[in-house]
């Protein structure tokens, strides 16, 4: 029966594997973001897929500079429980 470090080991090549799989043909940079979303690590997703940790890095700041560029351009709306809640105190639902 192997030990604990072995089996630790195959379980490691094994995750290994499955992440290369799950973003095979996928882009660099689209790779990079559904490894971070999974929750490895830039260092890991730099070994991952053969990378510098400074270019995974970077693609990660781009894209959150992206989205928050996006998130600032749409119009903010009150939710409707606010709008009900104003209308009500306004009179307007008595």
């Amino acid at each position: 029966m192997p030990d604990n470090e072995e089996m630790l080991r195959a379980i490691q090549r094994m995750n290994k594997l499955l992440a290369l799989v799950a973003v095979k043909g996928f882009e660099k940079k689209d790779a990079v973001l559904t490894l971070t979303r999974a929750g490895y690590t830039q260092a890991e997703v730099a070994s991952l897929l053969d990378m510098g940790v400074s270019a995974v890095s970077m693609i990660v700041i781009r894209h959150k500079e992206k989205m928050e560029a996006e998130k600032a351009k749409k119009p903010k709306k009150a939710p409707k429980a606010a709008t009900a809640a104003t209308a009500a105190t306004n009179g307007d639902g008595e």
